[in-house]
């Protein structure tokens, strides 16, 4: 399903696969190994669907017995998959599964737990992406205050071609907060959710993806 809200483009991932998944990873008391499980088959099958959408060309391919028509795909060798620290590292292994030609960064960000949920880009180490399609893993958009600072110091490495966002659950009030300021991006997602609780969590949601999938820190 694609959404395009005025200039803004949301595309809600509703194949029964990934939504299958996605009802599997919700589940109360998952173990870290299945939540990443759930995580990873998730990420390829974002990969899939996104994949659709980039340019090709025909090609002639010989093969034993003649020749027959084919496609290559234009911007694959021109791909720049993020990770967000650490949440989208299970996200970032399944879209890697699908793009095994792309490039690689991470970004890290914390975010404060009281209101107005302040942001600090702690580290970042990402190739140029001029004219390169960049690909934003982070699994949950709630307040849209994280991947706004992200996205703001992602877009000091060049002027990326396209610039994707792949996430399994976002607010309604992160993307507008997102699109507000970013509106030349492009979200994928599994679930849009209405609420968030006083701590900025999405509900009902998943859960903290990175405490599940990693364990709580100390």
């Amino acid at each position: 399903m694609i959404i395009f809200a005025g200039a803004y483009m949301l595309k809600i991932v509703d194949h029964i696969l990934v939504q299958e998944k996605l009802t599997k990873i919700r589940k109360t008391g998952i173990d870290r190994v299945h939540f990443r499980a759930g995580i990873i088959e998730i990420g390829i099958l974002l990969g899939y669907k996104f994949a659709d959408t980039l340019e090709k060309e025909k090609i002639d391919v010989k093969t034993p017995l003649g020749t027959a028509e084919g496609i290559k795909i234009k911007d694959k060798d021109n791909l720049v998959v993020i990770t967000v620290l650490r949440a989208a590292i299970p996200l970032v292994d399944g879209i890697l599964k699908v793009f095994e030609e792309a490039q690689y960064g991470v970004i890290g960000a914390s975010r404060s737990d009281e209101h107005p949920f302040k942001v600090k880009v702690e580290y970042i180490k990402i190739p140029d992406l001029g004219n390169k399609v960049v690909i934003v893993a982070d699994p949950m958009i709630a307040t849209g205050n994280t991947m706004n600072s992200i996205l703001k110091s992602i877009k000091k490495h060049g002027n990326p071609k396209r610039l994707v966002i792949f996430n399994i659950i976002c607010t309604e009030e992160g993307i507008n907060k997102v699109f507000k300021s970013h509106p030349d991006v492009e979200i994928y997602t599994c679930s849009v959710e209405k609420e968030l609780n006083k701590y900025g969590y999405i509900i009902p949601g998943l859960g903290d993806a990175g405490d599940i999938a990693f364990g709580k820190p100390s």
